[in-house]
């Protein structure tokens, strides 16, 4: 049945039907007047023939010669006083009993004999010319009439025939190029659903051509359109998918039908948080059915989230809520620093401002008199008012490395040079505080860009707070080693040593060691941090190793290319 679906089968059908219909008319129509016109021409030829014996009669005056045309005239009968002259043969005895039979004989007829031959009959009237009723009949085979008008008949036929089959093979030939075209417009439609988007040949210039060109154009058109709808989806997908923080749309039945990939990895935790999970969807159906924004924070595996729901709407549809899930985890930890720094500066600041404030009114109340004590009270004074400057200073220092307003001038120096520096500035303090210090060198020279002044802060902060751990005949030491590409300083000493728990947080601003386990005055807890900062701003790295009662290591790792 799929045949008959076919525009070429509905198009050749329609022009067979067409056709036979045509030629069938056009047969049995010639069929027809080939028919009558051998019959009109019989029927003439009795009529000519019966007028040439009319005259014979009329010529002679008299019916006497009837015998005499019996036997020329073949086929012809004389009527005459009621009595038929012939030939007596069985034809004329047929015609001879019809006209018998007939109550009123037509002038022509036509009888079948026995043996199904037909004869035309044609009788002429002459009683007007004689006293009696007189008639001549003449008949005619019409045999040879008939096989004329089955020879024609069967020529129409086969001309018919023919003329059928040869317009079927052009009528198929047309309708196979006429229509060849719209199957190659059909199949490149089919191919365009399938995401082949081929130019089809434009075959012709008429009006199957030019559609050929428009589909062309609408195929590159859709392609181009595709093509772009693909690239802003991709890029769509990029933008989402670089978003640090996590997209999710969910449509009306609360079904999660978009997410990116920080999207993604969120769901797979807070799936795990049943309340949660109800919270988000009671959200979702608030913000779906009311379009009422909103957002909340909530804290899940040591992680803070900010989960925030936006309805996306059209047209006064509703079509799904956004949530977007951001990680603030480090936002609340900086806001929580902040607390501690405002904290540890005002603790800091407070202690120094308490004793000041205390000597300097008992300076002025005259409460204390004797020299001694109040020289004592104005070295107390300058040592907390020491204190507060160099807390400050630090202070700054910290601020404008973490905001980048202390830039690193960076040149090539020797670190070597430094070192030797280092270890001539704290000669004193070595010697004062009985402690050893060694100085060991892989190399003579090297040469790498550094910042010379902030270097030598990281090692003075270094070697300042090693003093402060280490007891009289303990030892500092200064290592330099290097490979293809770093340089390797090692600060060691054999002092008291760093709790485990310590190492994690001593670079840290305002972190301290105990109080107790340190020699002399406690620092300001910004060095290592200091030392850290400036360390990252070489591009290096600074680690810690230390074991207690046995000393401690820093270990600073410096690119030797300064990158």
């Amino acid at each position: 049945m799929r045949a008959f679906n076919s525009i070429v089968v509905k198009l050749w059908l329609t022009i067979i039907i067409i056709v036979t219909a045509v030629l069938l008319i056009l047969s049995i129509t010639l069929s027809y007047y080939f028919k009558n016109y051998a019959l009109n021409n019989t029927e003439n030829q009795l009529q000519r023939d019966l007028s040439r014996i009319e005259s014979d009669i009329l010529l002679n005056h008299s019916t006497d010669i009837d015998d005499k045309l019996i036997n020329i005239e073949d086929n012809l009968m004389i009527y005459k006083n009621g009595e038929f002259i012939s030939t007596d043969s069985d034809v004329d005895q047929l015609i001879y009993q019809t006209i018998i039979e007939s109550d009123n004989a037509e002038s022509r007829f036509i009888v079948t004999d026995a043996r199904n031959k037909k004869y035309m009959v044609n009788i002429l009237d002459m009683s007007n010319y004689f006293d009696d009723n007189t008639a001549i009949i003449k008949y005619s085979d019409l045999t040879p009439t008939y096989d004329s008008i089955k020879y024609i008949t069967l020529i129409i036929s086969l001309s018919a025939f023919f003329i059928f089959l040869i317009t079927t093979f052009f009528a198929f030939l047309l309708i196979k190029r006429i229509t060849e075209p719209l199957i190659q417009l059909k199949n490149g439609a089919f191919n365009i659903a399938k995401g082949n988007y081929a130019t089809l040949e434009v075959k012709s210039f008429d009006e199957i051509g030019e559609l050929t060109l428009a589909f062309n154009k609408m195929n590159e058109d859709i392609k181009n359109s595709i093509s772009n709808l693909k690239h802003e989806q991709k890029l769509r997908e990029h933008i989402f998918s670089s978003i640090s923080d996590g997209i999710v749309f969910y449509n009306r039945d609360l079904e999660a039908i978009y997410k990116n990939t920080e999207g993604e990895r969120w769901l797979e935790e807070i799936v795990q948080d049943k309340v949660l999970v109800n919270k988000i969807n009671d959200e979702i159906i608030n913000c779906l059915y009311h379009q009422n924004d909103s957002s909340f924070t909530y804290e899940i595996n040591e992680s803070y989230l900010e989960i925030g729901f936006k309805n996306v709407a059209y047209t006064n549809v509703n079509y799904g809520v956004t949530l977007t899930i951001r990680d603030i985890t480090n936002e609340i930890k900086h806001e929580q620093l902040r607390h501690e720094f405002i904290s540890s500066v005002s603790h800091e600041l407070k202690t120094p401002m308490v004793m000041l404030r205390g000597y300097s009114e008992a300076l002025l109340d005259g409460i204390v008199t004797d020299e001694k004590d109040v020289r004592e009270m104005i070295s107390i004074i300058k040592d907390e008012s020491d204190r507060m400057n160099n807390l400050v200073n630090e202070l700054i220092s910290v601020s404008r490395l973490e905001s980048g307003q202390s830039p690193f001038n960076i040149l090539e120096n020797d670190i070597t040079l430094l070192i030797k520096d280092i270890a001539q500035k704290f000669r004193f303090e070595f010697k004062k505080n009985q402690i050893h210090f060694e100085y060991n060198s892989e190399i003579n020279q090297c040469i790498i860009p550094f910042d010379y002044d902030k270097l030598n802060q990281v090692f003075t902060n270094l070697i300042d707070n090693a003093i402060r751990y280490t007891e009289p005949d303990d030892k500092i030491s200064i290592v330099l080693k290097e490979n293809d590409r770093h340089l390797i300083i090692e600060v060691s000493d054999t002092g008291k040593g760093i709790k485990a728990s310590s190492l994690g947080r001593i670079f840290e601003r305002f972190y301290k060691e105990d109080k107790a386990r340190t020699r002399g005055k406690q620092g300001t807890g910004l060095g290592l941090s200091i030392v850290k900062s400036i360390i990252n701003g070489h591009g290096g790295d600074i680690t810690v190793d230390s074991v207690i009662g046995q000393g401690t290591t820093f270990t600073i790792i410096l690119n030797k290319d300064g990158k």
